[in-house]
């Protein structure tokens, strides 16, 4: 599936068209932002009518309607805008409301003073960029949750940048906050594998998933590793023919050298050149329905499946791969890994919403507004403080950057917002949105430095937040985690439920959160990883919220239907959080063209004149540590105009 000029908004076609006046464009963008509330919130609601309040918001999210109108103006169809006069000065102007350009402005007025006037402009309805946050009422009590950005990396106590920021407000780098505890091991819950039967014969929920706990033991060098016992009764319930189930069985034990007699350059060339899958098939003699059953293993690492990682980077986060193979080493460049810790049940939501606590005065209300870092999950924030007359700082959401225009002493920022063009000039720049899009802003750039912010497709993903009123079904299937290999949604669990009183563990009764991932790979195609993350987006951008809810409510019903489980009856919203640019590009080693593009990145990251560029993407690395240090590093570059 391709697109070229048309994405499919909430089930209503949105076109671009190249003879498009600017000012229809323009009008298109902001309806499109204009009406997400009422588009979000029609397929199912939570109790309440529809909120103006972002966060809970149901529906489509993430990037929602309107928010690569622009963009996607510029970018495909090479659309002109007219000049317009500025209307507004700032010491900083910061293209990008995520970590990295919250992170950037907090790291400036350390640098320039407390007094430096910044404007950060977003595209989105929200602050935060990926690091999104869900919320939800289901019978008066509220279900908080991650839309995107959830994990704190084992990486952030070791770099300067995080651990200064996080100190900046509040939190140890080195100790998370305590999260709710889960009452499942107290109900004899653990995990599930869901065959079905379009990929493996039949449909069946197999008890356990000890070749996940083989992952998390050899991923951390903690945790139990499964006996032999406990994989054969696995492997004997799995709807797998006698074959499969020996060649998995000999590759969990790990007691065989699949490349052996290969000399060692041959062999760390293999690994990093080879796709797991085609180890899997051609070495460890793994047939389909084994391929099928470990192939989606590393879909929340990578945003890959097996045919689109190195063996390297799968037994990077503890796949098996044999005997004589290098000990698992975590990758710090994975925003997402077995060592990897949720700090807050918002994720990452809450380090932005500190953030902008500490830039934006009385944007936080109630105790929250100067209490522990730990209670901003709790805190009351408003929206409409956020672009106040006479603060400092303002962030001004809904607003896409069309143009940036770097002179000798001053950078000119054009931008569409409420369907208007409007013009800021500024002392410095940073850039701190995709990469893909700052050649077409930024066309000043060498064509060097294009060419390579041009290379970092992301990775599409879905995260789907479901609100559910009780999880009864999964209590009686024993099961809070599912993995189903070969169905678009292949991981699913339980977040800690909200129990009906504060001193009381939650029980089956209670609402809670279901998480669901679906990362759109292309299996068994042989493409490139720029390929598959292009193809994944336009399936995306492609599939209308109609279409993704009943996905989600079929699959459901499919997998917890022997538990009880009727969607209709217990699913109380959807929130489908869209990142069709999601995950940073990561250099894979199965592209040799990649080794050379970090230091094109490092390069391109100078920016020209007075404009920096901070994001993930130029780390190549979709982790928060990366983030965060590009915002530093960015700041750094920056000198004051006299």
């Amino acid at each position: 599936m391709t697109i070229t000029r048309r994405d499919f908004l909430n089930g209503t076609a949105l076109t671009i068209a190249a003879g498009l006046a600017p000012s229809a464009l323009l009008e298109a963008a902001a309806q499109g932002t204009s009406q997400r509330a009422a588009a979000a919130s029609a397929p199912v609601a939570a109790t309440g009518s529809a909120s103006p309040y972002p966060p809970a918001l149901t529906g489509l999210r993430g990037n929602h309607a309107g928010t690569f109108t622009l963009a996607h103006s510029l970018a495909r169809e090479g659309a002109t805008y007219p000049t317009v006069l500025a209307q507004e000065s700032y010491d900083l102007v910061v293209v990008g409301g995520g970590l990295s350009g919250l992170a950037a402005a907090w790291f400036y007025r350390r640098k320039f003073g407390a007094k430096a006037r910044i404007l950060i402009l977003d595209n989105h309805d929200d602050f935060g960029g990926h690091a999104k946050r869900n919320e939800f009422t289901v019978r008066g009590r509220k279900l908080v949750t991650y839309g995107g950005s959830a994990d704190m990396p084992a990486s952030a106590a070791g770099n300067a940048a995080v651990r200064t920021l996080l100190a900046g407000v509040g939190l140890d780098a080195t100790r998370a906050p305590a999260l709710p505890q889960t009452p499942f091991a107290a109900l004899g819950m653990g995990r599930a594998v869901y065959f079905d039967a379009e990929h493996f014969g039949r449909d069946g929920l197999v008890a356990g998933d000890p070749f996940a706990d083989l992952i998390d033991a050899r991923a951390t060098g903690g945790g139990t590793r499964p006996t032999p016992d406990v994989l054969q009764r696995f492997v004997d319930a799995a709807p797998l023919a006698a074959q499969e189930r020996a060649a998995l069985l000999k590759l969990a034990a790990g007691e065989v050298d699949y490349l052996a007699g290969m000399a060692p350059g041959d062999r760390a060339n293999y690994l990093a050149r080879t796709r797991y899958a085609t180890f899997l098939r051609e070495r460890a003699g793994i047939g389909l329905g084994g391929l099928r059953f470990l192939r989606s293993r590393s879909n929340d690492a990578y945003a890959l499946d097996a045919d689109g990682i190195s063996v390297g980077e799968a037994i990077a986060i503890g796949l098996p791969a044999g005997a004589g193979m290098p000990a698992p080493v975590l990758d710090p460049r994975l925003g997402k890994s077995p060592a990897s810790r949720l700090w807050f049940a918002d994720g990452n939501a809450s380090l932005a919403r500190l953030l902008v606590r500490d830039l934006v005065p009385g944007v936080v209300s109630g105790a929250a507004a100067a209490g522990r870092p730990e209670d901003i999950g709790r805190a009351a924030f408003s929206y409409g403080g956020l672009d106040r007359d006479g603060n400092a700082v303002r962030i001004r959401l809904e607003s896409t950057a069309i143009a940036v225009e770097p002179d000798v002493r001053i950078t000119r920022v054009t931008y569409g917002w409420r369907g208007n063009l409007h013009r800021v000039e500024a002392q410095h720049v940073v850039l701190a949105g995709y990469n893909m899009m700052i050649p077409f802003i930024l066309p000043t750039l060498p064509a060097a430095q294009k060419d390579a912010l041009r290379a970092e497709v992301k990775a599409p993903l879905l995260y789907t937040k479901v609100a559910l009123d009780n999880w009864r079904a999964f209590a009686a299937l024993k099961a809070w985690r599912m993995h189903a290999p070969a169905m678009a949604y292949t991981d699913l669990w339980l977040e800690p439920p909200v129990a009906g009183s504060p001193s009381a563990l939650a029980t089956p009764d209670d609402p809670a959160v279901l998480h669901m991932l679906y990362v759109p790979t292309v299996p068994d195609s042989g493409m490139s990883v720029r390929e598959r993350f292009r193809a994944g987006r336009a399936l995306l951008l492609g599939t209308p919220y109609d279409e993704l809810e009943r996905g989600v409510r079929a699959q459901l019903d499919r997998m917890l239907g022997a538990g009880g489980f009727v969607s209709r009856d217990v699913i109380r919203a959807i929130t489908v959080n869209r990142w069709a640019h999601g995950y940073s590009y990561m250099p894979s080693p199965l592209m040799p063209d990649d080794a050379a593009l970090q230091t094109a990145l490092a390069q391109a990251g100078k920016g020209i004149g007075n404009v920096r560029i901070a994001n993930s993407d130029s780390a190549g690395s979709p982790s928060l540590t990366a983030a965060v240090e590009q915002g530093w590093r960015a700041v750094d570059g920056l000198v004051a105009v006299g």
